[in-house]
C-alpha cells in the first residue's frame, strides 16, 4: 500500500494541471491583450498598432521544429494573405535580434510580415505554455482563433470567415 501512494500522486498531480494550459486559450470574442515588443529595427511595436487588419499572430522561437514548420506554413501562404489584407506579427520568445535575423535570412515574406522580440510582454499577456501559438485576431482587435498549429487549409478557412465578415460590413 506505502508503494501505491507515489503514483497515485503522480496521476493527482497530472490530472489537475494538464487542462491549465488549455485553459490559457483566449476565449473567442474577447479582446486581444495588447503589448510592446521590441522589432528588429529596435523600434518599439504594439500589436494594437496593426488593429483595423486581420492579425495572425505567432509566438515561438527559431529552433522549435513545429514554430519553423508554422513559418514555412505562413510562407507557403504568403499570396493568399496578402491579398487578404492579413499581417503576420511574429513574436520570437527568448531569441536575439542576432538569432532571428539569421533564421529569416533568405526567406521571402509575400505579406506583410513583422518580427518582433518578446521582452516578457507578449509571453505573459497571452498566457504562453506551449508553442508555437497561433492567435488570430478580426479587424476589431478581437480573438478569432487562439490555440496551436493550423493546417494551411484550417489557416485560409478562418481568414475567409473574417473576410466575409468584412465584405458583409456596411461601407
Amino acid at each position: 500500500m506505502k508503494a501505491l501512494w507515489k503514483p497515485l500522486l503522480v496521476a493527482a498531480f497530472l490530472l489537475g494541471f494538464l487542462p491549465y494550459p488549455a485553459a490559457a486559450y483566449l476565449e473567442k470574442g474577447t479582446i486581444a491583450p495588447d503589448f510592446e515588443a521590441t522589432g528588429l529595427d529596435g523600434k518599439d511595436v504594439h500589436l494594437s498598432d496593426f488593429k483595423g487588419k486581420v492579425i495572425i499572430l505567432k509566438l515561438g522561437t527559431t529552433w522549435c521544429p513545429d514554430c519553423v514548420g508554422m513559418t514555412k506554413d505562413l510562407l507557403a501562404a504568403g499570396e493568399y494573405l496578402k491579398e487578404n489584407d492579413v499581417v503576420v506579427v511574429d513574436v520570437f520568445i527568448q531569441e536575439t535580434a542576432k538569432t532571428v535575423s539569421s533564421y529569416l535570412k533568405g526567406k521571402e515574406f509575400l505579406m506583410p510580415f513583422i518580427p518582433l522580440l518578446d521582452n516578457g510582454k507578449a509571453h505573459r499577456a497571452y498566457q504562453v505554455y506551449l508553442i508555437p501559438r497561433l492567435v488570430i485576431i478580426d479587424r476589431d482587435f478581437k480573438i478569432a482563433h487562439d490555440g496551436l498549429r493550423l493546417s494551411g487549409e484550417m489557416l485560409r478557412e478562418k481568414v475567409d470567415l473574417l473576410s466575409e465578415k468584412k465584405a458583409s460590413r456596411p461601407q
